[in-house]
């Protein structure tokens, strides 16, 4: 009796089942422009990788829910675009490539991937708790390579299951997890004195959850440390980046 090769209906998360996507140059040529226009390094070096990146995701999303993006140009403005924003302007809230680095709900990888790509020197762990999602981004991570790699557990988990992780990383971030004073208690035992802590969030965030986040942080040992506006895709709106340092 023969065996079926791996497909994505049988819940393959190899990315030797799910080969690289080529992107359009239309797609190419806008993302290439955007991150011009944003003050983000040149990504021609990295487009190899992003496809490879791009094919894994959507091969593995026909059987394991990652994303609702389907569209090369979706991906690239929605997931890697918007992943990079931390490098726009200033860059004062992004990593500086030296520290260890964790995000928090990786889910499909972003934006932990993208900017570990761009980081060629940092280590990076992503972290997600749920089983599928986080054998996907081990996966994912060897794209990449040695440097990257991933967990499945809670954030609060971490410091107890991996000790490695306490207090120990220089630089997290969080992006569409969960409310941004929950993400400051999570972060608190994985940031080691001085790190950051930087949320990807959305307008509504300047509501409610911005006081509620400002309070949580004076009570948690945090210090403000800046919130970034930026527009990666003019059709999607604002994005902003809050960020908080550990003292």
């Amino acid at each position: 009796m023969t065996t079926d090769p791996p497909t994505p209906a049988n819940g393959s998360v190899d990315p030797a089942d799910h080969p690289p996507r080529p992107f359009p140059e239309d797609d190419w040529r806008w993302f290439v422009e955007r991150c011009r226009s944003l003050g983000i390094a040149d990504p021609q070096a990295q487009r190899p990788i992003l496809e490879a990146l791009y094919g894994h995701l959507a091969g593995v999303n026909t059987w394991c829910n990652l994303t609702r993006l389907s569209d090369a140009r979706s991906y690239l403005a929605r997931h890697v675009l918007d992943a990079l924003t931390v490098f726009a302007g200033d860059g004062c809230l992004a990593p500086d490539g030296r520290q260890p680095c964790l995000d928090i709900g990786s889910g499909g990888g972003y934006p932990g991937l993208p900017l570990a790509l761009w980081l060629a020197d940092s280590r990076w762990t992503l972290i997600d708790n749920r089983r599928r999602k986080a054998a996907f981004l081990s996966a994912a991570a060897g794209l990449i390579g040695p440097r990257v790699r991933a967990h499945h557990l809670r954030a609060a988990e971490a410091p107890t299951r991996h000790p490695q992780l306490r207090r120990s990383q220089g630089w997290v971030c969080a992006r569409a997890v969960a409310d941004a004073s929950l993400l400051l208690r999570e972060a608190a035992g994985l940031l080691a004195p001085g790190g950051l802590l930087v949320l990807y969030k959305g307008p509504s965030y300047l509501d409610e959850e911005a006081a509620r986040c400002c309070d949580a942080a004076a009570r948690l040992g945090y210090a403000p440390a800046g919130l970034q506006r930026v527009t990666p895709d003019p059709a999607d709106g604002e994005r902003l980046l809050a960020g908080f340092r550990r003292l």
